[in-house]
């Protein structure tokens, strides 16, 4: 574990930023109601939050308070954070408690090698690969993922274009890449989301994703290749200025 990441908390701030989702009206008491257990919806409502920076890199998190937040008992939540510590989202400090893992750029920025370079070598493979079918499917998925773009809905923009780019690397049935570029992906989420804080981002990403295709359409491995670097290169790039704002998480 990095530094930042690793860094002990200041005593006396243990539970500052936690009780401001009850008591500021940033986030309102959430009545989950699903078919899901109530373990899996807090998971997966807090690793929304996380995601989308409602609760902020480096921010406590008391479980009595998200108990009530979410009008659930302590136990789904304390499953819950068990699962977005296996994630790395959440970490558990000794003495301490619960807080949101802080940003780390050294933490990105090796993700991010290591996702151009797996994912170069999957589009080239997938472009020298891909069948008729496969590239008609592609198009069907890209003409989902632009709705979207146009509609500006990040959030199901990014579900989307993240199934694209798997429907992509499934052409090459090598199940241990896939693997490997999905482990990276989940990691590498919390970072993604912040190359898109400037309007107009999200239509660059989506010419990325056409550039791709018409590569993969033309066979040309090379292209492809090259193409997915550079949109990997781009949110490293993008994302790379918020990352080293907030590293370290919030400012005391």
């Amino acid at each position: 574990m990095n530094d930042a990441v690793a860094s002990k908390p200041r005593p006396g701030r243990r539970w500052a930023s936690s009780a401001k989702l009850l008591t500021t009206g940033k986030v309102k008491t959430l009545r989950l109601k699903s078919a899901q257990k109530p373990q899996q919806r807090v998971y997966s409502q807090l690793r929304e939050m996380i995601l989308t920076s409602k609760l902020q890199p480096g921010e406590w998190l008391r479980q009595e308070q998200l108990a009530a937040l979410f009008g659930v008992s302590r136990t789904p939540v304390r499953e819950a954070l068990r699962m977005l510590s296996q994630e790395q989202l959440v970490e558990f400090v000794p003495n301490y408690g619960v807080r949101v893992v802080p940003l780390s750029w050294e933490e990105f920025e090796e993700l991010y090698a290591l996702r151009i370079g797996l994912e170069g070598l999957a589009a080239r493979l997938t472009a020298e690969r891909a069948t008729e079918e496969d590239i008609a499917a592609l198009r069907k998925s890209l003409k989902e993922i632009a709705v979207l773009a146009e509609q500006g809905n990040l959030r199901e923009y990014l579900h989307e274009e993240w199934k694209f780019r798997l429907k992509c690397y499934a052409i090459l049935k090598r199940p241990r890449l896939m693997q490997k570029i999905k482990h990276l992906r989940e990691h590498a989420e919390r970072y993604l989301r912040l190359a898109y804080t400037v309007e107009g981002k999200i239509h660059e990403s989506l010419d990325f994703h056409r550039r791709l295709l018409e590569a993969i359409a033309d066979h040309d491995g090379a292209a492809a290749e090259r193409i997915n670097q550079d949109a990997l290169r781009w949110t490293l790039q993008n994302a790379g200025p918020v990352v080293r704002k907030l590293e370290g998480g919030p400012a005391t």
